[in-house]
């Protein structure tokens, strides 16, 4: 499998994993969804800018990375093995 195909096959795996991973946890989905957009917010307050996806990608390249660290759960770029921040794993 290439190209298109390969990372729609990764894109729903990673789907299947966090609809595993929050299935039947509503509320503790509920809380990070909270905690990590009360994080998110104090980092544009203090003028953080996530890279975007097309530079996270370019770097992705360049580095052959396989892990992303620090975007919060919602933007978290799927085009990674495992992303996550902290303790917390996103997949």
């Amino acid at each position: 499998m290439h190209g298109a195909a390969q990372r729609v096959d990764d894109c729903e795996k990673k789907l299947e994993f966090l609809r595993q991973r929050w299935l039947y946890r509503e509320q503790e989905l509920i809380t990070v969804i909270q905690e990590e957009t009360e994080c998110t917010e104090k980092k544009k307050e203090s003028g953080y800018r996530s890279p975007t996806w097309s530079i996270l990608r370019a770097l992705q390249k360049m580095n052959k990375a396989k892990r992303h660290e620090g975007n919060a759960v919602m933007s978290a770029p799927p085009f990674f093995q495992s992303v996550g921040r902290g303790d917390l794993k996103f997949w």
